[in-house]
């Protein structure tokens, strides 16, 4: 159902599964959607979600997802 085709972290630090996740929040999924979506228990989405926070010195949703959406992460916008 949801694109799991998260761009290649750009930082070098985050793995593959950190980086799709931050792309699925960018994407305006909840934890739940996103355990739906990568079948992965909600307690893992969680796990991977403070370890990419930590990485890239976020503490909020709010500043992850502009994080992710400056790297190309998210939708697709088309100018």
């Amino acid at each position: 159902m949801f694109s799991s085709a998260a761009p290649t972290p750009d930082e070098g630090s985050l793995t593959r599964r950190e980086a799709e996740v931050l792309d699925l929040i960018a994407r305006g999924l909840s934890n739940h959607e996103i355990a739906e979506a990568t079948s992965l228990s909600i307690n893992s989405i969680k796990s991977f979600i403070r370890s990419a926070y930590r990485k890239i010195g976020v503490e909020k949703r709010s500043h992850a997802i502009q994080w992710a959406l400056d790297r190309g992460y998210g939708p697709a916008t088309s100018a």
